[in-house]
């Protein structure tokens, strides 16, 4: 199965990232959104496990929440990656104890190296993704794109809710037409 290790969301931040959506929605823009009870915090992407590897994943995802405790963080800010002139993933940002998030995310990298998952070589980065741009034929600038980067500058400063993040999730990833499918596969709290 298709999978990654995620934080899921309160209603109130989903909230507050579909109104971002809805806002950024209106730019011409070739982007598809996430809806909104899809999004989350990925701290670790799998790609395809066996279902004889979900033992093992759970049992070092339980050891690595063990004694992390819960921690707060803000919905914040609002950008593109890799820059906002040239968009690829449309985010919003996170602040308050990312750097407990970040070490959660390394912790999982290290606790699933030796099961085969690389490691991620891009440092992690916390943030909650609220779309992608579609390609363009033959290296054409997206439609939109200048519309959506003006967007984007107007909506740097966004200030959302606060929220507690509690649990780790191993999530499961369909692919389907209209989208991703998440389903929960083993949730872990944060102790």
């Amino acid at each position: 199965m298709r999978s990654f290790i995620a934080i899921e969301l309160p209603e109130k931040v989903r909230k507050a990232a579909d109104s971002l959506i809805r806002n950024l929605a209106r730019t011409e823009s070739r982007v598809k959104w996430v809806k909104p009870d899809s999004l989350h915090i990925t701290l670790k992407f799998l790609g395809e496990v066996g279902e004889d590897l979900l033992p093992e994943i759970q049992e070092r995802l339980t050891r690595v929440c063990r004694d992390m405790g819960p921690f707060p963080l803000v919905a914040e800010g609002v950008g593109a990656f890799p820059k906002r002139r040239s968009p690829q993933v449309i985010w919003m940002g996170l602040s308050g104890e990312t750097d407990r998030m970040a070490r959660l995310a390394k912790d999982l990298e290290g606790a699933l190296a030796p099961l085969g998952f690389e490691p991620e070589k891009r440092g992690f980065k916390p943030h909650i993704t609220l779309g992608r741009m579609r390609r363009s034929r033959r290296g054409a600038p997206p439609a939109g794109q200048n519309e959506l980067a003006e967007a984007l500058l107007s909506l740097a400063a966004f200030k959302g809710p606060s929220f507690l993040a509690e649990r780790v999730t191993l999530m499961k990833s369909t692919l389907t037409p209209k989208g991703a499918i998440y389903e929960p596969v083993f949730k872990k709290t944060l102790v």
